[in-house]
């Protein structure tokens, strides 16, 4: 049986890149320990979390040459990203010991992941949390250019990505017939297309927010970000978070605010040349854009909770945690009516789902989200929606508890 000292072995291999994955298994850590014994094990990952996690009272087990997650055409054909992550798996001497010391495994999927369950031995009770596919083996909108263009690229890299797709299909079979070993999607969407690319089924396992992290009152160090932030003169603005790509739908998010008089924040960076070419862009529709990356939370949560709205146009969100983060603030959310969205934004209730492309709805909606009493409606009705779905970490630590102790008897 399973009980409170259960020794979980949590394992993400990348954290370095700091993506809402990373930042909501950080999130859930603290509550997950006061139900198991946890040690955490990574390829990768920064001081300031290997700190954070640390802080904490759990082990953290990463080698000391971390692995680094590389891209480009290449490792595309040849699954060069996946070889790699295998052969740092292997070649990390804590890896065998840290498997022996647990009594179950909790597996966060994304780049180098899937190679961690080859070491694992088949009883070995092993709770895989499924994102999302890894982005242009099954989509094609990831190899597209964040302005759009390239639409000859998908068909010519899917072809090109035989042998890498194949491998990563074939890294999750070992799920759909092991009783010991159990699959999570974190949202029904998620949950759908593992059924429709793996094809077997899995149960869902909602992210969190923290509402202590999100809180409505400002802190002091809060306030004084927002004084000192570069946007605070320019005008009223809505944000998306996100870096710049055609996946998080950034051009479009200044298509459907022109007109609106209102400027765009993106926090979360790109390459000098595409945070240039955003500018332009939106210079062209009217539209202010500031890039902001590398923020500390204060700074992001003064961005956040001093805009209109907290907008998404991402295609095909997993999940998405800027819908939750900015209801816990109180910020109006209004995203594509679209993927993971559609779990926590209710329409007309604590935010928009909008079709994308409808910019005369978009232009209506954001302002909707300047009325002071829609913004003081949506915000209790977001609180509301954080309960009705149990998005907390205590939440979260429950059912993992819960997934564990099922295949764990």
């Amino acid at each position: 049986m399973v009980d409170d000292k259960t020794r979980l072995l949590v394992v993400k291999a990348a954290m370095s890149v700091y993506g809402g994955a990373a930042r909501d298994l950080l999130r859930n850590l603290p509550a997950i320990t006061d139900h198991f014994d946890v040690r955490f094990l990574c390829l990768n990952l920064r001081d300031s979390q290997k700190t954070l996690i640390e802080s904490m009272g759990i082990e953290v087990l990463c080698p000391e040459n971390q692995w680094e997650a590389k891209g480009g055409l290449w490792n595309e054909i040849t699954a060069g990203q996946e070889r790699s992550a295998a052969k740092a798996w292997r070649a990390f001497d804590r890896v065998e010991e840290a498997i022996e010391w647990a009594d179950a495994i909790h597996l966060t999927g994304g780049n180098g992941s899937m190679e961690f369950p080859a070491l694992v031995p088949t009883d070995k009770p092993m709770h895989l949390h499924f994102l999302e596919s890894k982005p242009g083996i099954h989509d094609d909108v990831s190899h597209l250019k964040p302005n759009g263009r390239g639409s000859w690229k998908p068909k010519l890299l899917h072809f090109l990505q035989i042998r890498q797709r194949l491998r990563i299909e074939k890294s999750f079979k070992p799920f759909e017939d092991n009783k010991s070993w159990t699959v999570s999607a974190n949202s029904a969407f998620s949950e759908s297309n593992l059924k429709r690319i793996y094809g077997f089924n899995g149960g869902v396992l909602h992210p969190s927010v923290d509402l202590s992290e999100f809180p409505r009152q400002p802190s002091s160090g809060e306030s004084a970000a927002f004084e000192s932030s570069e946007i605070r003169n320019n005008g009223p603005y809505a944000v998306t978070i996100g870096r710049i790509s055609r996946f998080k739908g950034t051009y479009e998010a200044v298509e459907h605010l022109s007109g609106s008089n209102l400027n765009l924040v993106v926090i979360g960076g790109g390459s000098d040349d595409d945070v240039e070419e955003l500018k332009s862009f939106g210079e062209d529709h009217g539209v202010s854009v500031s890039v902001l990356s590398e923020l500390s939370s204060e700074q992001m949560r003064a961005v956040m909770r001093n805009s209109v709205a907290i907008i998404g146009l991402a295609h095909g969100e997993a999940f998405g945690l800027t819908p939750i983060e900015a209801m816990a603030l109180g910020v109006p959310p209004i995203f594509v009516n679209e993927g993971g969205y559609c779990e926590t934004i209710v329409d007309r209730i604590n935010g928009r789902l909008l079709k994308r492309g409808d910019y005369s709805a978009w232009k209506d909606a954001l302002e909707e989200a300047m009325n002071i009493s829609t913004r003081e409606d949506w915000a209790k009705a977001g609180l509301n929606r954080i309960e009705e779905l149990g998005l907390t970490p205590e939440n979260h630590a429950i059912r993992l508890k819960e997934i564990i102790r099922s295949i764990a008897i």
